[in-house]
């Protein structure tokens, strides 16, 4: 029903504010419909990054355009390059093509659809509420999104009806042409309600009415893309600075590309009505009102491709500059104990965190490595300069074992499908596995060091033990290989580490048996070394075993390669930087 044309002030602005709200609660929830949908496929976007800079680009724009919003994308680019899975240089291109990605959303709700907006709410509420599988319920939220989406600009036109004839809003509108006002008010409203979707909503819902003119709508959109950069500056701080780079390449890149337009609008806008539908029987108001929607679309549209065109030529200058505007420091990764990978904007998106949970177990299994190898050292002779290696490198382990099991512990809460439960309890079961292999080093292995030291006991004849040697690299190799399958889990692989039981067992009863006759056991210290490398034996087979359950855990993992090699690329493009 049509609102009264005498609604007061207290009433349009309750209209505009409600339907504003409800246009940002269905764009919420459309979009976390299409982050669920769309995670698994994400992967397989993420792996064109590394190519060149036209797959980067066209990367960002699909991945925008699956997410419905270039915020999110530029958001896990941070964290992407903050991890130093990708290089700053590789993120550009995505950032430009995520400009693009996001017309997609303009285009849509320039659409006068209203008739249909009734089914697309009940059918969304019924797929949402009783579909039994998965994929369905969340098609219906994103329905369901989609039609509050509409029916919140539907109300915000509404609201603005009254506004025909209020001349001090008609005059506010007219101001509006003026680029540099028209651009700081999108700018900051944009960055206040953090969507610039928003800003185009109102611009449509105005434009629906018949209250703006075009060039007034191009100024509110190009603020809307400087003000969108607010998101993405917000989640870089307490990152690396190469994490602060990205969101400043976004405030560039789009403050570059308003600066071509901002002083062109009048032309910008004849070229737009150009291309656009037209409604040439109407006049005033109601051609407006037929026009503007389409056209804002459209000249968002035009603004970004525009731009990225523009601009992709020039992604390395602007990368320079933003690393100038931002320099990163050389010590990058302090504490082996602080997360380098876990990211909590990823936590709604499980495929994507679940890989970077892979990657952070792989780098918590490199450092319970070195802490093995360490603490066996220290089996045969100690030192204060060992002993507080040892003791540093169990901090770290401990440290990073426990921020990875909380951030699990915050994924199950997000996952939409059982195989992510399972993947989930398969990576649980992984870090406690890695800090039960941390106690074996740092408790047991430490414990026998100082039994060792406190008897005085001459060892030396473990040290040339054939067998014990030998069953020794056969645990710090099986370890390593059930590590690489934590990020790149193989069938043959796993096979080999689970099927090796025996072998271990073989290895660890030949070097007791030599241990034996070596010994002869004919006095108390050679009683205290059998003794003592049994032990050492026991907790050997302990790693073997606990090297066992890793490796069937990563039978249900899905293969990462990809951010592998991105991770390998990144790494080794910044030592390259480094050394220039």
């Amino acid at each position: 029903m049509p609102p009264d044309a005498h609604l007061s002030l207290v009433e349009v602005t309750g209209l505009l504010v409600g339907g504003l709200a409800l246009f940002l609660f269905g764009l919420d929830l459309m979009t976390g419909a299409l982050k669920t949908i769309a995670g698994a496929r994400l992967q397989s976007l993420l792996g064109s990054l590394t190519a060149n800079r036209l797959r980067g680009l066209l990367a960002g724009a699909g991945i925008t355009a699956l997410l419905n919003s270039s915020t999110i994308t530029t958001v896990l680019l941070v964290g992407f390059v903050s991890a130093r899975l990708m290089t700053l240089r590789q993120a550009v291109p995505m950032i430009m093509g995520a400009n693009i990605g996001s017309t997609l959303t303009a285009q849509i709700i320039a659409f006068n659809i209203s008739a249909l907006v009734p089914f697309m709410l009940a059918g969304g509420f019924l797929l949402y509420g009783f579909a039994r599988r998965e994929t369905l319920r969340e098609l219906g939220g994103a329905l369901l999104g989609l039609g509050l989406l509409f029916l919140g600009i539907e109300m915000m036109g509404n609201a603005t009806r009254p506004l025909r004839d209020y001349q001090p809003f008609i005059e506010a509108m007219q101001d509006m042409r003026n680029p540099l006002v028209g651009i700081a008010i999108g700018a900051v409203f944009t960055a206040i309600v953090q969507s610039s979707a928003a800003t185009l909503a109102i611009v449509i819902a105005l434009g629906s009415q018949g209250l703006i003119p075009l060039e007034s709508g191009i100024a509110l959109i190009l603020g809307a893309n400087v003000g969108t950069c607010g998101t993405a500056l917000l989640a870089s701080i307490g990152k690396s600075a190469q994490a602060a780079q990205v969101g400043i390449v976004h405030l560039l890149f789009n403050v570059f590309g308003v600066l071509f337009f901002a002083f062109a609008i009048p032309q910008f806008a004849d070229f737009v009505r150009m291309i656009s539908p037209s409604a040439p029987e109407l006049s005033g108001a109601a051609r407006l009102a037929a026009e503007t929607p389409r056209q804002a679309a459209n000249a968002h549209t035009v603004f970004s491709v525009f731009s990225t065109f523009v601009l992709i030529w020039f992604a390395g200058p602007i990368a320079k500059l933003a690393e100038r505007l931002a320099p990163a420091r050389r010590d990058a990764w302090q504490d082996a104990g602080v997360p380098r990978y876990l990211d909590e904007t990823l936590v709604e998106m499980p495929a994507l965190a679940i890989a970077r949970v892979q990657l952070e177990l792989a780098s918590l299994g490199k450092l319970v490595q070195l802490l093995v190898e360490h603490s066996a050292a220290l089996l045969a002779e100690s030192s204060s300069q060992a002993l507080s290696t040892v003791t540093n490198e169990d901090k770290a382990a401990d440290s990073l074992a426990t921020a990875i099991l909380t951030y699990i512990g915050k994924l199950s809460d997000a996952v939409h499908s059982d195989d992510e439960g399972r993947q989930l309890v398969d990576l649980a079961r992984i870090a406690t596995c890695l800090d039960a292999i941390r106690d074996v080093a740092t408790t047991s292995m430490l414990a026998l060091s100082q039994r060792r030291a406190a008897q005085s006991a001459d060892v030396s004849v473990l040290m040339h033990n054939a067998e014990l040697l030998q069953f020794g690299r056969s645990v710090i190799e099986y370890f390593a290989l059930a590590m690489q399958t934590i990020t790149h889990p193989q069938a043959d692989v796993v096979t080999r580490i689970v099927n090796a039981k025996p072998i271990i067992e073989a290895q660890s009863d030949a070097a007791r048996q030599r241990i034996m006759s070596a010994l002869q056991l004919r006095n108390e210290g050679a009683a205290f070394v059998f003794r003592f490398a049994n032990d050492v034996i026991e907790q050997l087979n302990e790693v073997a075993r606990l090297s066992r359950a890793i490796a069937k855990a990563t039978r249900w993992l899905h293969d990462v390669k990809m951010l592998e090699h991105q991770a390998a690329e990144a790494h080794v493009e910044h030592e390259a930087e480094t050394r220039a």
